[in-house]
């Protein structure tokens, strides 16, 4: 089947990825912090039961996705999910979903408290899933420095220390892998934020379209870098 005028990037925003089969979209959800409730996931079993193929899949994201959405029920589907309080995931030159571990929430190695450093980034700061940037970019949160969000492969990686939090900057995976460098020191949770709003904004303000901050740092060089995202 032949979509005519079909705004796909727009869908991509709205967490609808077409598939390589014709007609057919993955609705990718997310839930802040990876956390669904009970309620929610009966809700997507039954979306993924009426709309899909029955199919419920669990994305590396910390969201989860279901394949095989007919195009003329993308707006019924997005209904339900407003309903049920469930997020849209995206996909595209924009903020991926921020990827936490449970931290001091209930894991016993946790040193911080992942979900409310993810809150205050999304709610304080306005970084959110889903900002329009020059290429993706990536944030994860560790709760301790066993580092299982693996921090050193994110835009902006942090993880908990003794004492505060450790952060990492410029790393990547796709096709031009990048390990983060580490910052020399143990930043405040309030430091933290300043770091990630600087970075941001210099990646807005800077990239060029496709490019990830790995390459944007290597281009401007790490200390220029550092010097206007005061790290």
């Amino acid at each position: 089947m032949q979509i005519e005028n079909i705004d796909y990037d727009l869908l991509k925003k709205r967490g609808f990825l077409r598939q390589r089969q014709d007609g057919f979209f993955v609705l990718r959800t997310r839930m802040a912090t990876g956390v669904y409730k009970k309620e929610q996931l009966e809700k997507l079993a039954d979306i993924a039961s009426r709309y899909g193929n029955g199919i419920v899949h669990a994305t590396t994201r910390q969201g989860l996705e279901i394949p095989f959405i007919k195009y003329e029920d993308i707006p019924a589907v997005e209904k339900e999910l407003r309903l049920s309080g469930i997020l849209s995931g995206t996909s595209g030159p924009r903020l991926r979903t921020t990827t936490v571990c449970p931290g001091n929430n209930w894991c016993k190695q946790g040193l911080i408290d992942t979900f409310h450093m993810a809150d205050r980034i999304e709610k304080e700061l306005g970084v959110a899933c889903g900002m329009d940037l020059p290429h993706k970019f990536k944030i994860s949160i560790s709760g301790c420095p066993n580092g299982c969000m693996r921090p050193q492969n994110s835009e902006i990686g942090i993880h908990g220390a003794a004492g505060g939090f450790v952060v990492y900057l410029g790393g990547c995976n796709g096709r031009t892998p990048r390990n983060g460098f580490k910052l020399d020191k143990i930043f405040t949770e309030d430091e933290v934020l300043s770091l990630v709003q600087r970075s941001i904004a210099f990646f807005k303000s800077k990239a060029k379209p496709k490019q990830r901050l790995a390459l944007l740092i290597e281009e401007a060089g790490k200390e220029n870098f550092l010097k206007e995202i005061g790290g």
